[in-house]
C-alpha cells in the first residue's frame, strides 16, 4: 500500500488547552503524530512511502475562499508569532471580506483556537496535495487503496470559514479532484462530526457523505452532525450522520457503521474517500469512544467489502502511544494484510 507523506514542519506546532465547562482538554497537532504513525508502517514492508506531488494552487484555492487570507497572514508572521481571530461578525456583517489584514480573520474562521503560524499555510497546502497525491493514484487507476499522511487535520473546514484546527479540506480537496471521473463516497470515522465535508456537499447530488462520531448534543463541532442532516435541494438522500452517545463501544460502533456501508452501497460510488481519525480510541486524551486498539481491523475490513478504489486522509488521533498501531491495524484490515 503506497503512504503518502508531505512536509512536516515543526513550526507549525499548535498547542491547545481549554476548560470546556468541568472537563479540561489538552491538544498537541505536532509533527511527532507523523512520525509515529511512520514508525509503525514502517515496520511492515506492505507500506511504501512516497512523497507528495505538488499541485497547481488553484485546486485547492478555488473550493476555500480563505485560502489567500491564510497564506498572507501566514507570510506576516514571525517563527515565534501566531495569530488568533479575536472577532467574530456574524451573518450580515456589512462589509467586504478582505483577505489582507489579519483583523478580519473572524469573517473567514469558526473559532479563537484555530491558530495561524508562520508555516500553516505551507504546511496545510502541503496536507492538501498529500490528498491529491492519493487521489490521483486512484483516479489513474495506478492503485486500488492509498493512504494520505495529512497534517494538519481538514474536516472541520468547509466551504465558507475554516476552524476546528483545520484549514484547507484534505477529503474535499481530493473529492472534487475524482469527481471527474465518477461519483464519490466520504465517509468521516473522526470521534467528532466531520461538518466542514458535510457543507460542502450538502447539495451536490453526486457525492455521498456519512459520518458516525460522537453525539453533537455534547460535543464538538456541536451544531452539526445530527440524524436529521440528509443534504438539501436535489441532494436530499445523499447525507448520513450517525451520532452515538459518548461511551459508546466498538460493538456500537461498528453497526452504526454498516448502516453507512449499505447506503454506500446503494449509491454505487466510483471511488471511496475516507477521513480516518483515531481519537475514537479509549485513552484518546480528547475522545470519548471506548474503541480498543485490536478493533480498527474490522474497521478497515468494513470498508475493504466495498471493493471500491479508497483514498484513506489521516484526521485526528493524539495519544502517541497507540496512534502509530490504530492506524496501521486499521490499514491491514482495509487491504486485507491482517
Amino acid at each position: 500500500m503506497k503512504v503518502i507523506e508531505k512536509y512536516n514542519d515543526s513550526l507549525h506546532n499548535p498547542y491547545w488547552k481549554y476548560q470546556l465547562g468541568p472537563e479540561a482538554y489538552e491538544v498537541k497537532d505536532t509533527p511527532k503524530r507523523v512520525e509515529c504513525i511512520k514508525n509503525a508502517l514502517r515496520s511492515d514492508e506492505a507500506f511504501e512511502f512516497l512523497t507528495s506531488k505538488r499541485f497547481p494552487e488553484r485546486l485547492i484555492s478555488r473550493i476555500h475562499p480563505y485560502y489567500d487570507y491564510i497564506r498572507l497572514t501566514a507570510g506576516s508572521l514571525g517563527d515565534q508569532e501566531e495569530f488568533y481571530p479575536d472577532l467574530f461578525p456574524g451573518e450580515g456583517a456589512n462589509r467586504k471580506k478582505k483577505v489582507d489584514e489579519p483583523l478580519w480573520g473572524g469573517i473567514w474562521c469558526t473559532d479563537a483556537v484555530t491558530p495561524i503560524k508562520k508555516k500553516t499555510f505551507e504546511v496545510a497546502r502541503a496536507s492538501a496535495e498529500t490528498a491529491l497525491t492519493g487521489a490521483e493514484l486512484i483516479r489513474e487507476g495506478r492503485e486500488k487503496a492509498v493512504y494520505a499522511l495529512c497534517r494538519p487535520s481538514g474536516h472541520h473546514a468547509g466551504p465558507r470559514v475554516f476552524g476546528g484546527y483545520c484549514y484547507f479540506n484534505n477529503a474535499a480537496t481530493a473529492a472534487e479532484y475524482l469527481l471527474s471521473k465518477g461519483k464519490v463516497a466520504i465517509v468521516d470515522i473522526d470521534y467528532h462530526h466531520g461538518n466542514g465535508t458535510q457543507e460542502f456537499f450538502e447539495e451536490k447530488k453526486s457525492v455521498f457523505t456519512a459520518s458516525v462520531h460522537c453525539d453533537p448534543g455534547g460535543e464538538y463541532p456541536y451544531f452539526w452532525g445530527y440524524a436529521e442532516e440528509k443534504g438539501k435541494g436535489q441532494a436530499v438522500g445523499t447525507n448520513h450522520n450517525e451520532p452515538l452517545p459518548k461511551g459508546s463501544d466498538a460493538a456500537q460502533y461498528v453497526k452504526a457503521l454498516g448502516r453507512i456501508i449499505r447506503n454506500i452501497r446503494d449509491f454505487n460510488p466510483a471511488y471511496l474517500v475516507i477521513s480516518a481519525g483515531f481519537d475514537t480510541h479509549k485513552d484518546d486524551p480528547i475522545g470519548g469512544f471506548r474503541l480498543e486498539t485490536e478493533d480498527y481491523g474490522e474497521i478497515g475490513a468494513q470498508f475493504a467489502s466495498l471493493g471500491v478504489p479508497v483514498l484513506v486522509c489521516q484526521e485526528g488521533g493524539y495519544n502517541l502511544d497507540v496512534l502509530g498501531q490504530c492506524v496501521k491495524n486499521f490499514l491491514g484490515g482495509l487491504t486485507g494484510s491482517t
